[in-house]
């Protein structure tokens, strides 16, 4: 329960699935899998950037995957 107060995508449910996989293809730079409706939100949420057209994640987004 702890961890879903920190969490940003836990509102989400089933799509945050979804999300952290296209936080783990822009953290892999693999831009030809990236779902740009996921990318919009990310970037909504906070969670990630984009630098010179290329999606990058904010460090919120690297904690939010990575934790």
């Amino acid at each position: 329960m702890e961890n879903e107060k920190n969490d940003p995508l836990a509102e989400f449910g089933l799509d945050a699935i979804d999300l952290r996989w296209t936080m783990k293809d822009v953290a892999a730079k693999r831009t030809w899998l990236i779902n740009q409706q996921h990318l919009d939100r990310l970037i909504a949420l906070g969670l990630a950037e984009m630098r010179e057209g290329i999606p990058y994640l904010t460090i919120t987004g690297q904690n939010t995957l990575w934790d």
